[in-house]
């Protein structure tokens, strides 16, 4: 089995943003170095600010230091740089604002007529009127920043949202013209941001998530084997008939702490 772990946080290590533990997840995560397993977090996750998701996880018992965790907010925040965009349409969660003007970034008034970038993040309070005005600030020229591809999400109650992909796909379909750029996964950027924290290449690292659509499937597009668990957001392996074969994961468990070095191919 692969030396390496990428491990997704909610549905492998949590159930949802209330951060409840999945059963077995805070010992097997503190016990992987002991096994000698090299390991980061790579997460989708754009509701809390890195600072705030490490201190959460500390809290619910998982030993996480913050250099561990790779994730779609510092990927995206690097690419807004990289443009030079600072003024942001941001369709996020508003608990961010003090994070993103720490980074050097300003969410502009939703009253501005324009903007840099439209930024799409996990949002339980995003409404139609948002969107509608993202897509005013698109078509007078401002491109679009998907932090994740994710379809839905489970929020801090543990119901579903329509995730950053969701409505990502109705802009696009909107403003055909519109320049989308995704941060986080499936993307590449994010996975190879942890291969090179962990040293390794992608035969020898292993992804864990409970998302087949995003996480797996980018994952296995860059050569890493795959794990799904059935731990979060599809607890019943039938969701899989939606994949081709060629997308796949290369094990299916009911939790990350019933990982076996024996069982991967």
């Amino acid at each position: 089995m692969p030396g390496c772990f990428l491990i997704d946080i909610e549905g492998v290590l949590v159930r949802d943003k209330r951060y409840t533990p999945v059963d077995g997840a805070v010992v097997w995560l503190n016990g992987l170095a002991d096994q000698g397993v090299r390991w980061c977090l790579v997460s989708n996750n754009t509701t809390h600010s890195p600072a705030d998701l490490v201190a959460d996880l500390q809290r619910a018992g998982f030993d996480v230091a913050p250099e561990r965790l790779i994730g779609a907010l510092s990927t995206g925040v690097d690419w807004l740089r990289q443009q030079g965009h600072h003024r942001l349409g941001w369709l996020g969660a508003s608990e961010l604002h003090p994070w993103l003007e720490s980074q050097g970034l300003e969410p502009v008034d939703p009253s501005s007529l324009d903007c840099d970038a439209v930024v799409l993040g996990a949002a339980s309070t995003l409404t139609v009127d948002d969107l509608d005005r993202a897509l005013g600030w698109i078509r007078r020229g401002a491109d679009l920043l998907c932090l994740h591809r994710n379809r839905f999400w489970l929020d801090g109650k543990g119901s579903l949202r329509l995730g950053p992909g969701a409505w990502a796909a109705a802009l696009e379909t909107a403003a055909p013209e519109v320049r989308t750029v995704t941060a986080g996964k499936p993307e590449p950027a994010v996975y190879e941001q942890a291969l090179e924290y962990l040293g390794a290449l992608p035969s020898e690292a292993l992804f864990i998530s409970d998302d087949p659509f995003t996480d797996l499937v980018g994952a296995r597009r860059l050569g890493l084997a795959t794990v799904l668990v059935l731990s979060g957001k599809y607890p019943d392996r039938d969701i899989l008939t939606s994949l081709p074969d060629d997308q796949q994961p290369d094990l299916v468990l009911a939790r990350a702490d019933q990982l076996r070095r024996d069982l991967l191919p």
